[in-house]
């Protein structure tokens, strides 16, 4: 995401994220290693369509997991206007269970790059997330203190959530 947004410009890339993603910098989608750009924090997909000005050529959303599933909508909305849409997400929940706007996004991409991590406990490919702190809630905001990358051999499945 940041590679693409330096590449194409700041003022022609909209950036977005989530506004329950308060790690770093509010105003900022950041890197684990600090490396960021400009974004506006937004509660619903559909705020996206009022703030896109002249010049914009790209639509993009840090975190789209933490959106629902009228953001799936809105892409549609933004492709229909002529402009590249890039969103990143998790696929999966700490629970291993698929958030259901990635399987609709995935549904209406041009293309989906999934990119892996390295298991923080074996080396090997790590494809799911490992809750490492107490959950409170479904929806978590955390970095590297919160979770880590983990091949399915060493992850497990957190507890439920309270209810």
């Amino acid at each position: 995401l940041l590679r693409r947004v330096s590449a194409l410009g700041e003022s022609e890339a909209a950036v977005f994220k989530h506004r329950i993603d308060t790690r770093y910098v509010i105003q900022r989608v950041a890197s684990h290693n600090r490396r960021s750009c400009a974004a506006r924090p937004i509660s619903s997909p559909d705020a996206m369509l009022e703030a896109l000005g002249p010049g914009v050529k790209m639509a993009v959303v840090d975190e789209a997991h933490f959106f629902d599933t009228r953001l799936v909508e809105v892409v549609k909305t933004l492709r229909a206007r002529g402009l590249d849409v890039l969103l990143t997400a998790l696929d999966r929940d700490s629970w291993g269970r698929p958030f259901p706007v990635v399987d609709r996004l995935r549904a209406v991409a041009s293309t989906v790059r999934e990119l892996t991590a390295f298991c923080a406990r074996c080396g090997g490919i790590a494809d799911r997330t490992q809750r490492l702190t107490p959950i409170i809630d479904r929806t978590m905001v955390g970095g590297a203190e919160s979770y880590e990358p983990r091949c399915a051999d060493c992850w497990v499945a957190p507890p439920e959530p309270p209810i």
